[in-house]
């Protein structure tokens, strides 16, 4: 079952509209941040953070179902009005952005969680792990980490070029101290497991697919680097997710 097929679509005709978009990486990483804007995040305590600035179209869509109004920029602009807490796009950014706001809600004694989502090809930046070395240093308790594994990045399949899969990112990261979760982050009965995470350091692992819901971009890194270009296959696409 494809989940959200009314945020795909709207994420494909804002895609005409404005002839720009990476629909591969919207479409791996928007069941979970609508699951997270729907059941998880506090409104006005919680924060979330999309560091994988380039799944932006999944980040807007979902912010509109919730009465925002977020500007369909190619890449995330800081607009805390609009709900977008960091400027994304160069990746490695976002999760020392949000460790930032983290320690800063410690500090003060505020209430509220951070959540941050990666993308798997992004755990190659080294301000990723120089913050996840600063957070267990810190004590941090109030960040949770999300990692899109939809296998690839842009060059190529992330498992052949970085050695990156699943049980690989959760040696390390329980290495620096991280409880680790892995999910399907396509199932709602899975993706439910992140509204009893423990309090401490926690990194979820979502399982992923680059491009669900359109059949024949799932897992086609070549063609979904490409295929927004064509305004008919927009058409193919819209047609599948009726």
């Amino acid at each position: 079952m494809v989940l959200n097929k009314d945020l795909r679509r709207r994420i494909l005709e804002k895609g005409i509209e404005t002839g720009h978009g990476t629909f591969g990486p919207a479409f791996s990483c928007l069941d979970c941040i609508k699951y997270l804007y729907d059941n998880v995040l506090r409104d006005g305590i919680d924060k979330f953070i999309l560091s994988k600035g380039h799944g932006d179209m999944a980040l807007f869509a979902v912010l509109e179902s919730k009465g925002k109004k977020p500007t369909w920029t190619v890449h995330l602009d800081y607009n805390e009005s609009e709900g977008i807490y960091a400027t994304t796009g160069s990746l490695g950014h976002g999760l020392p952005i949000g460790l930032g706001r983290a320690f800063a809600y410690k500090l003060q004694k505020k209430e509220g969680k951070i959540y941050v989502l990666l993308g798997d090809g992004e755990m190659e930046e080294g301000s990723n792990w120089e913050a996840f070395i600063l957070a267990n240093s810190l004590n941090i308790d109030n960040l949770v980490i999300l990692i899109d594994w939809n296998k690839y990045q842009a060059v190529g399949n992330v498992q052949e070029i970085a050695k990156i899969d699943d049980l690989t990112l959760s040696k390390k990261l329980e290495a620096f101290g991280y409880r680790v979760l892995c999910i399907d982050g396509h199932n709602e009965n899975e993706l439910s497991k992140l509204k009893y995470l423990n309090k401490g350091l926690n990194a979820v692992i979502l399982n992923t697919i680059l491009g669900k819901g359109v059949k024949f971009i799932e897992d086609n890194h070549f063609h979904v680097l490409y295929w927004h270009h064509a305004r008919e296959e927009y058409e193919k696409a819209l047609q599948e997710l009726k």
